[in-house]
């Protein structure tokens, strides 16, 4: 629970003006701690962020109120420079196109021009992330042999790994450690995060895919991590999911939290997962997530 001052900070938005957004739209609904004093929730403070940025262009306050947080995500995802969507989206035909054709070095130029140019949350929702799902899904079309998707997703995991430990030798901020949980072998988006969190000062620990909830609560608990982070990608895995985090959670401290991701961890029952856990939605939110991260 966080109070008004720091959900201030936290936000970019007065004090004053959130009493009046609250007052005037009830766009959240914050508990009272002992002493009367207003206290805020992490979903509180993602949402009330997402609605300062919807603010900043140009939407009013009236009109907003109303929408879901998945409306408000959304409506931000819309806003989105076309000019920018346009740039990224040629970076990713560019290495498709030149994995068709079996041009290993075409696509690592591409790469790197992507790399170079664009900052580590654009680079993984833009271009990492669309690349590594069109190509699995080509795969599965069999538009792309096993060689051609081997030969992106090498690239990919070489250049992001090499970003990561760039980033993580200068890194003074919360650890935070990545897995996945057992049978779960997808692992380039969780990479690319990981690269993400690095890029912006936080401590990252990655251990890569398959390891035992046991294993992984272990080593957050050696590195005092403030978070671990997961991912889940295959379907036919996500049924043993709950009760895989059931034990990591059981053995981590309570102050740890965990994060989800992934295409199938969006699927998973909600009111199955222990109550620590929290699927983020988009890297946007892991943005938010880290913000509210102790120091």
């Amino acid at each position: 629970m966080y109070s008004i001052k720091a959900v201030a900070q936290a936000t970019g938005l007065t004090v004053e003006t959130l009493r009046a957004w609250e007052r005037r739209y009830g766009i959240v609904a914050p508990n009272r701690d002992a002493s009367g004093r207003r206290v805020y929730r992490p979903e509180d403070v993602l949402r009330l962020r997402r609605l300062r940025e919807a603010t900043e262009r140009g939407h009013s306050i009236g009109r907003l109120a109303g929408l879901s947080d998945d409306g408000l995500a959304a409506l931000l995802n819309e806003s989105t420079d076309r000019r920018t969507r346009a740039t990224t989206n040629a970076f990713v035909e560019r290495i498709l196109e030149s994995a068709q054709r079996f041009r290993s070095a075409e696509c690592e130029q591409s790469l790197t021009l992507a790399i170079a140019m664009l900052p580590p949350p654009q680079l993984v929702s833009d271009v990492l992330q669309p690349l590594l799902r069109e190509v699995g899904e080509r795969w599965h079309r069999g538009e792309f042999a096993i060689s051609q998707e081997r030969l992106v997703s090498t690239i990919v995991r070489r250049h992001v790994g090499l970003m990561l430990d760039t980033y993580d030798r200068n890194a003074r901020r919360a650890p935070i450690v990545f897995a996945t949980l057992p049978g779960e072998r997808h692992e380039l988006g969780l990479l690319a995060s990981a690269m993400m969190c690095a890029s912006r000062g936080f401590k990252t620990h990655y251990l890569g895919p398959d390891l035992p909830p046991a294993e992984i609560a272990r080593f957050a608990r050696e590195v005092n991590a403030a978070a671990v982070a997961l991912s889940v990608v295959l379907q036919d895995r996500a049924a043993d999911a709950p009760a895989q985090l059931g034990e990591l959670v059981s053995h981590l401290p309570a102050e740890t939290a965990v994060w989800l991701g992934g295409s199938a961890a969006r699927d998973l029952p909600r009111e199955q997962l222990p109550a620590r856990c929290v699927v983020l939605a988009d890297g946007a939110e892991l943005e938010q997530r880290l913000e509210m991260l102790p120091a």
